[in-house]
């Protein structure tokens, strides 16, 4: 494989090394600068499936990384802050810095800042810290390459380093880690807004809103009422890719009161495709079988990778008729 022309200029599905090049390292802007020997290393990787064999349960939650960084107590505690690596790291570094009572600093422009508050009464613990605290620890939300933490000690020397979630082949990149998480893997707070998006289908009901109520279906002024002005899941909505595709148990009659709330919400997509009306009564019969297998025929007939969808039942079902990844954020699952 010749790997000297290998260079991605745009986010999205990589030919060589047959995965998505987002935001996630080794993301696509690595392979403008990249050696050769480094992409010879990666590319051997994805080949023995060290990267590129299927998750089963790891999509990780916000829920989760919280449960998981409280592992790393024991050793942050004997530092006297904590500085957090922008922007995913900022997660776990703010949420020790409080649970250990730490002051938080932040990397800015290649300089260490104490990030303070002007609260007199809900930031007075932060005024107790002069700005002169020497014994710093780095901490992200995962290590991959090593690379950040590599720049970093590029700019301020020998420093400690820590991390929610390392990979067991590159885990003593990292002082300190809570969690062995091996590629690939996908994190709630960085997938909605990263390349893996452009080669998603999503669900609707239960992804990018609340499922709408066993009620509300069942009073037809309330659905339409509901559709028109439920609330969005705001962490859930894309804003950097366009979604793919949309495929939804939604009927079809529903189309246009579908797409003005998407285009309220700036909710960018590909394709919407709803379920045909004249098959509703079949649909209501049995939802997750039915709808399951409509979603599952789209989700066959494209080059999507990902089906990211609300109800376990239904994902269950596209999977068996596609054994395609499916992606159920609620129940932190990837079958």
């Amino acid at each position: 494989m010749d790997l000297s022309k290998c260079r991605c200029d745009k986010p999205g599905m990589c030919p060589v090394f047959s995965r998505i090049m987002g935001e996630d390292p080794p993301d696509w802007k690595w392979c403008q600068t990249a050696p050769i020997e480094d992409k010879k290393l990666f590319y051997d990787m994805t080949s023995k499936n060290i990267i590129q064999s299927p998750p089963s349960k790891d999509f990780i939650t916000i829920d989760k990384l919280y449960k998981d960084l409280l592992k790393l107590l024991p050793d942050i505690q004997k530092y006297d802050g904590i500085v957090g690596i922008p922007r995913s790291g900022m997660i776990p570094a703010s949420l020790l810095s409080t649970l250990l009572s730490k002051p938080l600093f932040s990397v800015i422009n290649d300089e260490i800042h104490m990030l303070n508050c002007s609260s007199v009464f809900g930031g007075s613990r932060m005024r107790k810290f002069d700005g002169d605290v020497q014994n710093l620890v780095f901490v992200d939300d995962t290590v991959y390459s090593g690379e950040t933490f590599e720049k970093l000690e590029k700019v301020f020397g020998d420093i400690k380093t820590a991390a929610v979630y390392a990979p067991r082949f590159n885990c003593e990149k990292v002082d300190y880690f809570a969690q062995i998480l091996n590629p690939p893997h996908i994190l709630e707070w960085n997938f909605f807004n990263s390349g893996y998006v452009e080669a998603s289908i999503f669900d609707i009901d239960g992804i990018l809103s609340k499922n709408v109520p066993i009620p509300v279906c069942e009073n037809e002024a309330l659905y339409v009422d509901w559709l028109k002005n439920v609330e969005p899941y705001y962490h859930r909505v894309p804003r950097l890719f366009k979604i793919n595709k949309l495929v939804t148990g939604r009927l079809e009659k529903y189309r246009d009161i579908t797409e003005e709330w998407l285009e309220k919400h700036g909710i960018q997509y590909g394709e919407l495709v709803m379920f045909p009306t004249e098959l509703e009564a079949e649909r209501n019969k049995n939802h997750y079988k039915v709808v399951g297998k409509y979603k599952a025929e789209i989700y066959n007939n494209c080059d999507c990778r990902y089906f990211v969808e609300s109800e376990l039942s239904e994902s269950k079902v596209i999977k068996q008729h596609t054994d395609k990844l499916v992606i159920c954020p609620d129940h932190e699952a990837v079958l």
